[in-house]
């Protein structure tokens, strides 16, 4: 992996060679830890109060004791920049290191957003059998995504959507899906995937642009009823899907777009502000 040479533990500047844990920790044999993923631009963090909040969602649900409050996580997150560079993808990890507190560490990857062709083109995607443990809580139990990132790798495509033992779509390795499906924008129901900062912000744009949403299963039995389909993640922002493994789904279709377009005139509207 590719990050910058400093990270910061508990408020503290150490250098990457310093940051290592032994491997009977709990963090590791028992994957006790949770993590957040912050886009950064120029200096100005997208989403960060949102992002730390679910650090501390995703804490409780997986009984860490995190007593860092989101005041000084921001702080720190500042300061990682300020040592680093301005622009990157900063990740923060809340972990079990056998101590009655969480241990808290940040470090920071380089951040190369994706090229305009993907938006209007679209990305293939494939279907992966499995699901995540505790959907709702981004933890380090990530076998599964990982596993369905490979299998996508192998076959060429940007990712895979996870099908679960119902026979469901419910989200990608790393990032939630919408489909459209008879005129209606389609996501998994409440509770059954980790929603992300972008997801909710997807689902307030299509209020105020009225476009119709549904929150259902989406069966895999279903996909030839999908007319468009969209992955978000910080990384990707509204990015299109043009083929589910061999359904085509085309280059981005209206919905997507109007919610693109929305979704860029936010962001800049929240890094100018």
């Amino acid at each position: 992996m590719n990050i910058y040479p400093l990270l910061i533990h508990h408020g503290e500047l150490i250098d990457a060679s310093a940051a290592t844990l032994p491997v009977y920790t709990p963090a590791l044999v028992g994957a006790l830890g949770v993590y957040e993923t912050i886009l950064a631009l120029e200096g100005r963090y997208v989403a960060l109060t949102e992002h730390l909040q679910r650090l501390h969602v995703s804490a409780r649900g997986a009984e860490l004791q995190l007593d860092v409050p989101i005041p000084t996580l921001q702080t720190w997150c500042r300061q990682l920049l300020a040592a680093n560079e301005p622009t990157g993808l900063v990740r923060v990890l809340a972990l079990d290191l056998a101590q009655p507190q969480a241990d808290v560490f940040l470090y920071q990857m380089p951040y190369t957003p994706f090229p305009p062709a993907a938006y209007e083109q679209g990305v293939r995607v494939i279907v992966y059998h499995g699901e995540r443990a505790l959907p709702q809580v981004k933890s380090f139990n990530t076998l599964v995504p990982g596993l369905a990132r490979k299998a996508a790798l192998a076959a060429g495509a940007h990712d895979a959507l996870l099908v679960d033992r119902n026979g469901n779509i419910t989200e990608g390795s790393n990032c939630n899906v919408f489909a459209v499906i008879d005129g209606q924008l389609a996501a998994p129901p409440p509770g059954v995937v980790l929603e992300g900062t972008v997801m909710a912000r997807t689902l307030a744009l299509a209020d105020d642009l009225g476009i119709p949403v549904v929150r259902r299963p989406l069966p895999l039995a279903e996909l030839p009823r999908w007319q468009e389909a969209f992955l978000t993640s910080t990384r990707r922002r509204i990015l299109p899907i043009s083929h589910v493994a061999q359904q085509p789904l085309g280059s981005a279709g209206p919905f997507t777009r109007r919610l693109l377009a929305a979704y860029w005139q936010w962001e800049a509207a929240a890094m100018s502000a």
